[in-house]
Formats: C-alpha cells, sequence, structure tokens
C-alpha cells in the first residue's frame, strides 16, 4: 500500500528538518507513540499504541535512517510487531523539506507499506482511513511544536500539544453539568427512629 501527501509548516526549513529528526518532537506529535528514543545518528526504537476499526494494537518498532542529506530529505525503514495480534508491519519512508516563503516550509513524504497478520487482513480502504486521521493530527501537532521554537525537552510547544490531547480526556472524567458535588445527605437509621417513637424522643 502507498501513501503520501504534503503540508505547509509555519518555520524555516532547517528547523523543521531537524524536528524530524529529534525524539522529544516525533514522541509528541506521532498520535499513539508511547516512547520513541534514539540509539545512535542513524537507529531509533520506540512503541506505538493506536486503534484500527476498534481493534487496539500495541507494537514496537524499530527504525533506520538509510540515507540522510540534510536538510532536505531523509530516507528511512521502519519494522513493527504485535505479538499479541500476530500483525507486523514494514515501511519504506521518504520525507523531503523545501522552503516555501521567507518564514514557511513544505513537506512532503511518501510511504510503502505493508501489513501482515490480523491489521492487514482489515483491508487497504480502512488501514488508509485510519492513515489519514492520524496524519492530520500529525501535522497540527508537529507545526505548532516547529513554530514554537527549535527542537528540544524545552520547546513550549511540547507542553501545549500535550495539554490539548488530554483536555478531551480530563471534560470525559469530570462530572455531569449541573451535578451537585456536595455529599448527599445522611438519613437517621430505621431504629433510631424506632426508639424515638417509643420512649418519646425526636426524630
Amino acid at each position: 500500500m502507498k501513501l503520501g501527501s504534503s503540508f505547509v509548516v509555519p518555520a524555516d526549513h532547517k528547523r523543521v528538518f531537524a524536528h524530524f529528526l529529534d525524539p522529544d518532537t516525533m514522541r509528541v506529535a506521532i498520535p499513539g507513540a508511547a516512547e520513541l528514543v534514539r540509539e545512535d545518528e542513524t537507529h531509533y526504537r520506540g512503541k506505538l499504541v493506536n486503534e484500527i476499526a476498534h481493534v487496539k494494537f500495541s507494537a514496537g518498532f524499530s527504525a533506520e535512517i538509510t540515507q540522510l542529506t540534510e536538510p532536505e530529505e531523509v530516507k528511512a525503514l521502519l519494522k513493527g510487531e504485535d505479538n499479541k495480534l500476530g500483525s507486523s508491519i514494514k515501511i519504506d519512508a521518504r520525507l523531503g523539506v523545501q522552503p516555501d516563503g521567507a518564514s514557511s516550509s513544505k513537506v512532503d513524504y511518501s510511504l510503502d507499506v505493508a501489513i501482515w497478520g490480523k491489521i492487514g487482513r482489515m483491508g487497504e480502504s480502512i488501514v488508509r482511513r485510519r492513515s489519514q486521521e492520524v496524519e492530520r493530527e500529525f501535522v497540527a501537532s508537529f507545526a505548532e511544536i516547529c513554530a514554537a521554537g527549535p527542537p528540544g525537552p524545552d520547546n513550549p510547544g511540547l507542553k501545549s500539544v500535550l495539554a490539548k490531547r488530554e483536555a478531551p480526556k480530563k471534560k470525559a472524567a469530570a462530572p455531569a453539568g449541573g451535578a451537585s458535588s456536595d455529599a448527599a445527605p445522611v438519613r437517621e437509621s430505621w431504629w433510631k427512629r424506632l426508639l424515638a417513637k417509643l420512649f418519646g424522643g425526636k426524630k
């Protein structure tokens, strides 16, 4: 299955390219990336937790940069596997970054994706639809992080993106509107009321 698209990022192309190689940026920008570490100049490993058609998968993956032309193009090979689902994935990826005006960049990418196992049997249309949803979320997050400053753990866009992602979860966990937060009054036990009637005490 082949996927590809392009989008514009409001930041200089050198900064944008550096963000693509930064594990902090990519871990936050990629939806479902539970872990991403850079082992050396050309190797990364991580864990991706996501859902396709109500099927949740958790896949460990590795990524190897096979060709790098800074700050214009990078090619990489990604491999992942979910042992519980008996599914695996292999992606040959190419990504390019070019200047697009004085303070923005155009990013274009192409993916050659092969999926085996339960996820692969869902069909290309389902996987493609989910991929498009993930792309939209990634582009919005990545653009915000790039616009906020250079890559690194102190980039303010990282916290901003994470806060926006957690907001719907917090809203769902909050009490329903209009519900009182006060505890319900405790009723007096039946035997105390009975004793009060028998011996003339108060209810």
